[in-house]
């Protein structure tokens, strides 16, 4: 790779949104890819990122299919779990044998108990690469996942607020650990946009652990309807929230994960944020609520570990009844 790096960001939302604005104030060239209103304020007057005091601006060339674009050097895919299995085959157009995939994505990735000693289900694995689409287009070598400690959200189309300025990290890795020189730059051109931008040891800990939040905390919010600032200062809602981040960082340990239990302080952190996750916003707007690589996927894990996590597999069974039901009505309308 020579020059300056294509960057293409799938999915210009509120993380890839935010990641491309950021990316652009670096040396690389940066594309990205979006749909609808967003793609149309993209285009027109590009995208603005307010983070605190701060207003950042940038112009990306911006399509809505992925065809538009040459073959890129790096793609940054941060689109939906829900939409993964979609945009298998487009993304296959945009890269090279060594182009850089990375997965900006809540959630446990389908080569997850890849050279673990403990299997993962294989219908959880179907679940979430059906077929084995994401494996085939993106082979392992090119692979990296970015694990995302960032709060964004688009509040008007073109427009996302940083809602997290203070606490703004990417991790990022590759499934088997190693070192990349590619994504090392990546990380460099991350840290000049603001990022605390850091590579890996062991990208499965690290998922896990920022996993334990989304898990403890997002179901109790969808569930309930209430922002992360009412759950957390309610005794009872946050003692069930810490039951759930604990029965997965049990069950984390039980996988060979060195975690230390940082429960009570990461819940602290929204005592005066009235943040609403993506997993709320889901089922508020009528789109496919992410729940297969979150709590569900850890209840599948734990099944086939046999391990008990009663209070994470109630909310799990409640929460999975939700978009049961809440799909029976969106058909309807």
């Amino acid at each position: 790779m020579t020059g300056r790096l294509k960057i293409c960001v799938y999915g210009a939302g509120a993380i890839g949104g935010s990641i491309a604005v950021r990316l652009s104030r670096g040396d690389a060239e940066v594309s990205v890819i979006a749909r609808g209103a967003q793609a149309r304020a993209i285009q027109q007057s590009g995208l603005i990122l307010l983070s605190g005091q701060q207003r950042f601006s940038a112009q990306p060339f911006c399509v809505d299919t992925p065809s538009a674009l040459p073959s890129q050097d790096i793609v940054i895919v941060a689109v939906k779990d829900t939409q993964l299995a979609a945009i298998a085959e487009p993304l296959a157009g945009l890269l090279r044998p060594d182009t850089r995939v990375v997965f900006a994505i809540n959630g446990i990735p389908w080569w997850f108990g890849d050279a673990m000693p403990q299997a993962m289900p294989a219908a959880l694995t179907e679940r979430l690469d059906p077929g084995g689409r994401l494996r085939h287009v993106a082979g392992m070598s090119v692979v990296a996942w970015a694990v995302v400690h960032s709060s964004n959200h688009v509040v008007e189309p073109g427009v996302i607020l940083n809602t997290t300025p203070q606490r703004n990290k990417l991790v990022i890795g590759k499934p088997d650990n190693g070192t990349d020189p590619v994504i090392d730059t990546l990380l460099g051109l991350l840290r000049g946009g603001g990022y605390e931008a850091v590579a890996a040891t062991d990208i499965r800990a690290e998922i896990w652990n920022k996993m334990l939040l989304f898990v403890g905390v997002s179901p109790v919010c969808a569930l309930t309807g209430g922002n992360l600032r009412d759950m957390v200062n309610d005794p009872a809602c946050r003692a069930v929230m810490s039951a759930v981040m604990r029965e997965g960082l049990a069950l984390g340990q039980r996988l060979g994960f060195d975690l230390p239990d940082r429960t009570e302080a990461w819940l602290d952190l929204y005592r005066d944020k009235p943040v609403r996750p993506s997993l709320l916003q889901d089922f508020e707007s009528g789109r496919e609520p992410e729940l297969d690589n979150g709590i569900l996927a850890f209840r599948t894990i734990a099944l086939a570990q046999g391990f008990d996590v009663p209070i994470m597999s109630a909310i799990a069974a409640l929460i999975g009844m939700k978009r049961q039901c809440a799909i029976k009505t969106w058909h309807k309308t």
